[in-house]
């Protein structure tokens, strides 16, 4: 049986038989936006070492009334050792700086309620500790679909570190303010709007934004309807690493899987806690100890557990991991890495559904070539060969020495392994680890990365889509249902393969950018800028359909058909101009693409159907 209520639901969305709560005494997950501190420890500054952070979360399709918020004393690592929750403000083992909260509230409809802790406004929060729980608090109904502000008014002495948890969301009404005493802060609770203190405000859009502490865990009672809750498991592309702050939703969300679970539809928005940020493995997740752990998001659910008379705060697990467990052996990728998790997940939560979804592709779009040169023209020799290169194309070469070599160069194709191109000069043959990169223009230049070849094959080499199919079959009880992702991100003219911006929506620029290639500007105006959205890398070519790539841009925002860029440009563009979006911004070596960018979210998103979620059904 089931850990929890039976819910004998005829749809996921409604209880059977009736119209009201199927339980309004249990605490289940409820809100949008919430996340796990992972990433760059904060230290405090003199003049700003007292600190709020306004959280905005949404709430879901049925009321809710009961609160109990958690102030994690941790955070977990991002990239290869994720989701240890190593990120301390001491060192493993010894306790460094606790973090003192000075009050905490939620603000709702514009009233305050403050949040307390074991019946104190105040609560430290100590270093490599599990952290703390606000009571519970009952306000008057919160209509669905609300918002609600989290205001968490903490500091530490000048110098101390603070744990990373949130980018700011300025755009969502989020704020982070300032002081040097709690007063100051105090103050901004009658203008609740006033901009962030600009010291801490910075980076906006980008990775470099520093994240600030609140908190992690939200549970609440209310008129939930029986629909599914879910745990969720997940790593970068499922948490955050492709989006940051400015491009999320008018609920909060950040990448595809949030946006899946939270979009309205047949089946309703699925409420959910995302157990994971940037890097997690099923390897090490919920496993581990001392300068390994990453048990802690574990234990704070059981204690979840044990202050909800022995209930789950979820119905069903939805696990996305899988993209970075990649082993050169099979076996160890599918049973040591992946199904250690499932294993550890069943004796956790014995009898808990799992529905899993098979991880994204990974392709590379470099290609390492060697480079010779008789006088200004360079040859490059590509052993893997130049299908899906075009004479007039612009590509990047890296690596070469001498350096001259380098740089964004327009090729001529002159045989299936070779191309040539005009530089300055220099030593041949030209030394290094060269690459040549294109961006993902065309779906044809991409490569199979390792153990991810197409299609599967029974092989090591195919590890991916081997992985996928065994998800899909259910093999080895590794999930009790699955959700492809496959056909919502795959090229539709290559199997295994990202799409190329060849293939992706593409819109062209209505006015001249640029005068003479000397004076700058930092905007644009195109024919149709609906599918783009803020932090969207944009590549603009010649037109009218040309391959000679004038500017590479960082959308800053929108408006209307008017794009503003994160940087600026001198470049003189005409009308007709085509503005391209990639698939992925193309990262490692070889460049990669791994993580989706904006278009290639909305993509993924629209192209799971919402009815998957029915699957979620128990």
């Amino acid at each position: 049986m089931m850990n929890g209520i039976s819910l004998a639901v005829t749809s996921p969305r409604f209880r059977a038989g009736g119209s009201g709560p199927v339980d309004p005494d249990r605490y289940m997950f409820f809100a949008t936006r919430n996340r796990m501190p992972s990433g760059t420890i904060v230290t405090a500054a003199s003049g700003t070492n007292y600190v709020c952070s306004k959280i905005v979360v949404s709430t879901p399709q049925y009321k809710t009334r009961t609160f109990r918020f958690h102030l994690s004393g941790f955070a977990s690592t991002e990239g290869g050792n994720s989701p240890q929750e190593t990120i301390v403000t001491g060192t493993i083992g010894t306790p460094g700086n606790s973090v003192l909260v000075d009050e905490m509230y939620m603000r709702v409809g514009g009233t305050f309620h403050q949040l307390q802790f074991g019946a104190s406004n105040t609560v430290t929060i100590a270093d490599q500790t599990n952290g703390a729980w606000t009571d519970e608090i009952t306000i008057p109904d919160v209509a669905a679909e609300s918002a609600i502000e989290l205001w968490t008014f903490y500091h530490t002495a000048v110098a101390e570190k603070i744990w990373p948890v949130y980018r700011i969301q300025k755009h969502r009404g989020e704020r982070i303010w300032g002081a040097s005493d709690l007063a100051t802060l105090e103050a901004f609770m009658a203008t609740p709007d006033a901009d962030s203190t600009a010291s801490l405000d910075t980076g906006y859009g980008t990775q470099a934004q520093p994240q600030y502490f609140g908190p992690d865990f939200m549970v609440a009672k209310g008129d939930w309807d029986g629909r599914p809750v879910a745990l969720g498991f997940c790593d970068s592309l499922g948490e955050g690493r492709q989006e940051f702050s400015s491009a999320a939703d008018d609920r909060g969300n950040l990448g595809w899987f949030r946006r899946w679970l939270d979009k309205e539809g047949i089946n309703g928005r699925t409420p959910h806690l995302l157990m994971g940020m940037p890097g997690a493995g099923s390897v090490r997740e919920y496993t581990g100890s001392g300068s390994s752990i990453a048990t802690r998001r574990r234990d704070i659910v059981r204690e979840i557990i044990a202050f909800n008379n022995g209930e789950w705060p979820f119905t069903v697990v939805a696990n996305q991991l899988g993209q970075n467990d990649i082993s050169t052996s099979y076996s160890t990728w599918f049973n040591t890495n992946y199904r250690s998790l499932v294993t550890r997940i069943r004796a956790e939560y014995s009898g808990a559904k799992i529905v899993a979804f098979p991880p994204l592709g990974r392709t590379d779009i470099q290609k390492t070539i060697t480079l010779t040169s008789v006088g200004t023209v360079a040859t490059g020799t590509i052993a893997a060969g130049t299908t899906g290169l075009a004479s007039g194309q612009t590509v990047s070469i890296t690596g070469a020495t001498p350096t001259a070599y380098n740089g964004n160069v327009v090729i001529t194709v002159t045989g299936a392994n070779s191309f040539t191109y005009d530089f300055t000069g220099g030593t041949s043959p030209a030394t290094g680890t060269i690459r040549l990169g294109e961006l993902g223009l065309r779906v044809e230049f991409q490569a199979y990365s390792a153990n991810q070849s197409w299609p599967a094959d029974g092989t090591d080499a195919s590890g991916k889509w081997r992985l996928h199919d065994d998800i899909i079959a259910q093999t080895s009880s590794c999930c009790d249902a699955a959700i492809d992702t496959y056909s919502a991100w795959v090229s539709p003219s290559r199997g295994g393969c990202w799409p190329g911006m060849l293939e992706l929506p593409s819109t062209t620029l209505t006015v001249q950018a640029g005068t003479d290639g000397v004076a700058t500007y930092n905007s644009i105006t195109v024919a149709d800028a609906s599918f783009l959205r803020a932090e969207q890398t944009i590549n603009l070519y010649s037109g009218p359909d040309g391959v000679a790539r004038l500017s590479t841009q960082v959308i800053a925002s929108i408006a209307g058909n008017v794009i503003t860029y994160q940087g600026t440009s001198a470049v003189v563009m005409p009308i007709g101009t085509v503005v391209r979006p990639a698939a992925a911004i193309g990262e490692n070596t070889p460049a990669s693409m791994v993580h989706p960018q904006p278009v290639m979210i909305d993509r993924i998103v629209s192209g799971i159907a919402q009815s998957e979620k029915t699957k979620f059904a128990i």
